[in-house]
């Protein structure tokens, strides 16, 4: 696709968003007024972000938190502030797909209208609002950000920016820590190992330099997820929930931030859930490891496990999903599978008033469950095209990825580079 053809592409794409964004900002949030605002004050005002107010996120991610707030005062100040910023992130996701993906104008052009059409709906847009926001979903979390480091540093690897991707995916893991766990992937035919090293160990040693000098430690934002319970919407809880509707015990708690699964047996399943994905999560690095498949569909398989076998699954979780899966397969199966997921997950939204009331409803059970299936589909969907390949192609598969890719598109032939 040429460069004239890509730039108007992506004017009218990042039209289309600020149409449709711009109009919604500063509208009330609860995450934004009740934690984000007042935490990010409190920072300001000289509380440490771990040992005062309990952050649960990686250092990097206070840059985003606390940005509006140097910028701004008060609540609502704030809340317009950050909508903007994750505003500035969605559009730089347009960018990369419009600007930075290999390919022709068709899989340009689909790349673009899947992200949009999965960041629309997931957004209240097109859709109803949420029962727990009326701000759009994308707007009131930052996940638009760990989202964009990640495309960025897989494209990087593709152009063969040993340094660049390395560091790229090393400040995603700063700001969420699920990056961390897509190294494995963009490591396979990697030759500067030396330089992914210095150029990974960077940003972690400001965040630790940081959190030293600070006089605070963020290993309580690590225990704070390891005592979480298994979370309602997550995929092992959905038996629970459905035989929630023929009488069986089971109740949504308050917890973490969260609703937590009350039921006879659950701290098992979530265990049982957790190893195996755990084995399913190995399983595909390896096959990755042998195989020839493009760097954007093994990370994309790589984070769709992630995204399926968490004990807590989030709605906004499937904003990580959408860029990688959009410039992955483009208008294929797998991101229509993708969208309905996403349309499901936004009915869900819409009766989360039942939860929230304390006990489970058809309402809320019924799209909830039909979401969790159609993510096992498609986690189906991009994980055994990994196994297949790996089995095909056997230890000749070991080469560099940006030197033989299976189709979509076809990545960065270039000689690797070290920048």
């Amino acid at each position: 696709m040429r460069g004239r053809r890509r730039a108007l592409a992506a004017l009218l794409v990042c039209i289309l968003h600020l149409a449709v964004f711009a109009p919604r900002v500063g509208e009330w949030s609860s995450v934004l007024v009740n934690d984000f605002a007042p935490q990010a004050e409190a920072i300001e005002s000289g509380d440490r972000p771990y040992g005062d107010q309990d952050l649960e996120y990686p250092p990097f991610s206070l840059v985003p938190l606390q940005a509006p707030a140097l910028f701004t005062d008060g609540t609502d100040g704030y809340v317009e502030a950050f909508h903007w910023e994750m505003i500035v992130f969605d559009l730089a996701i347009v960018l990369l797909l419009a600007l930075a993906l290999p390919g022709r104008s068709r899989e340009v052009i689909s790349a673009l209208a899947v992200y949009t059409a999965g960041v629309l709906l997931l957004s209240g847009v097109i859709l109803d609002d949420s029962a727990i926001d009326q701000s759009p979903l994308a707007l009131s979390r930052f996940d638009l950000v760990p989202a964009f480091l990640v495309l960025a540093a897989v494209l990087a690897r593709d152009a063969a920016r040993s340094a660049t991707w390395s560091a790229l995916l090393s400040v995603a893991t700063m700001v969420k820590a699920f990056p961390a766990l897509l190294y494995p992937a963009l490591l396979r035919g990697e030759r500067s190992w030396g330089r992914v090293a210095v150029a990974t160990a960077i940003p972690l040693l400001i965040a630790a330099v940081v959190m030293v000098v600070w006089g605070d430690s963020f290993i309580s934002a690590i225990t704070y997820h390891t005592e979480r319970e298994l979370q309602i919407e997550s995929v092992p809880s959905t038996p629970f929930e459905v035989a929630s509707e023929f009488g069986a015990g089971a109740i949504p708690v308050p917890g973490h931030g969260g609703f937590d699964l009350v039921a006879s047996g659950a701290g098992v399943a979530k265990w049982i859930w957790v190893l195996l994905g755990i084995g399913v999560y190995v399983m595909v690095v390896r096959a990755g490891w042998r195989s020839r498949i493009s760097n954007l569909r093994l990370v994309t398989a790589l984070l769709a496990v992630l995204v399926v076998f968490a004990t807590v699954l989030s709605p906004q979780f499937l904003l990580w999903l959408l860029p990688l899966s959009a410039a992955a397969y483009g208008l294929g199966r797998e991101n229509i599978v993708l969208l309905v997921a996403v349309i499901l997950t936004q009915v869900m939204l819409q009766n989360y008033g039942e939860a929230l009331d304390g006990e489970f409803g058809a309402a809320f059970v019924w799209p909830l469950a039909a979401r969790n299936v159609t993510l096992l589909v498609y986690l189906w969907l991009v994980c055994v095209p990994v196994l297949r390949s790996s089995s095909e192609t056997g230890d000749a598969g070991l080469g560099d990825p940006a030197r033989t890719e299976l189709p979509w598109h076809a990545s960065s032939t270039r000689p690797t580079r070290t920048a």
